[in-house]
């Protein structure tokens, strides 16, 4: 009979384990998604462009409910900023998904980002700007203007203006 009580208990904690992870692991899918949905949409992928953020929010949705997670069209959030191929696409989503233990029920709250981590919703702030195309290199055979420094010389140290200096 002992044995029997603790293979109950060790189900019942596979069962709880199992309820509560398995959102959790979906969650982290889902981000991914998000974020590879956004990549290819600000980038030269081929994806065929979005005409409106209300049309990525819809593609946001279907993918959502791939994974049994339904959403209504306010708990997606779409920005973008830039235009034709540097465009950068941010896409968050706010949802809840309900937990029944049997004798405990409860909801786990995500916020899932394009940009943001993964494990327990956790969400990584929007960056304060997007990424700037890279400055152009010099073309080969384009001469330079500042003369190179020579590694063995000492760079000059300029003397430290008085208002700068700390009081002793």
């Amino acid at each position: 009979m002992k044995y029997v009580f603790w293979i109950a208990v060790v189900v019942a904690a596979v069962m709880a384990a199992w309820a509560i992870l398995e959102p959790e692991v979906t969650n982290v899918v889902f981000q991914d998604e998000l974020k590879d949905t956004a990549a290819q949409l600000g980038g030269r992928t081929g994806m065929t462009p979005v005409n409106s953020d209300e049309e990525l929010r819809n593609i946001v949705i279907r993918r959502a409910a791939n994974h049994d997670i339904v959403l209504a069209p306010e708990q997606v959030t779409v920005r973008h900023s830039g235009t034709g191929e540097y465009t950068y696409w941010y896409i968050a989503v706010d949802y809840a998904v309900p937990v029944n233990l049997l004798v405990y029920s409860f909801d786990l709250h995500f916020n899932p980002t394009s940009t943001g981590g993964k494990f327990g919703g956790i969400v990584v702030s929007e960056p304060a700007s997007f990424p700037r195309p890279a400055k152009a290199l010099p073309k080969p055979g384009q001469q330079r203007t500042d003369r190179p420094r020579d590694p063995q010389q000492t760079p000059e140290l300029k003397e430290i203006p008085p208002s700068l200096k700390r009081p002793q």
